[in-house]
């Protein structure tokens, strides 16, 4: 396997996820057990109301403005990477498109439990639907030792350990 593309041996490590997994939610206890070791951040941490520089980006008819956002967080990796530091960002499903990245990583939950965590914050019928789908969407994308699976019960804090023990691993496979 090669690195992703300009990432160093420690570079960018992505974990992937539907709406509604939890990626805000263990997002600071990642960042607790990454301190000193890795620069833990969510793709969606620099937006303002969906917006980059008034820029829409988080909206689906935004999507000619995804590249360029990928990119950007390439570009911040990178800052990262050369401090011989790695990052692990958290996103939201790729599409089959994409090019293959062996530091990408799925995050799973059940999908019913899913579901009644985006029914929770008000998400319609169509948005869990839409989750539904980047979940299936996942699992064709990578194979099954690439995709986490958190228990239902797991608290935000025992996720974020599983996550972080897997972030690790493939940022430093030695």
């Amino acid at each position: 396997m090669t690195s992703h593309p300009s990432m160093g041996p420690r570079g960018l490590v992505r974990i992937a996820a539907p709406p509604g997994t939890g990626k805000s939610t263990v997002l600071p206890h990642l960042v607790d057990l990454a301190r000193g070791h890795a620069v833990v951040a969510d793709i969606d941490e620099i937006l303002e109301e969906g917006s980059l520089l008034g820029v829409s980006i988080a909206d689906p008819a935004a999507a000619q403005n995804w590249p360029a956002y990928d990119r950007l967080w390439a570009r911040i990796a990178g800052f990262v990477t050369r401090a011989e530091l790695f990052i692990v960002l958290l996103i939201q499903v790729p599409g089959v498109d994409e090019p293959e990245d062996p530091r990408l990583l799925g995050w799973e939950i059940d999908d019913e439990l899913r579901a009644r965590r985006l029914r929770s914050r008000g998400e319609s019928e169509a948005v869990i639907e839409d989750a539904a789908a980047d979940a299936a969407g996942l699992r064709s994308v990578l194979p099954p030792d690439r995709i986490i699976r958190t228990p239902d019960g797991a608290s935000p804090p025992r996720c974020a350990e599983i996550l972080w023990q897997a972030a690790s691993r493939m940022a430093d496979p030695a």
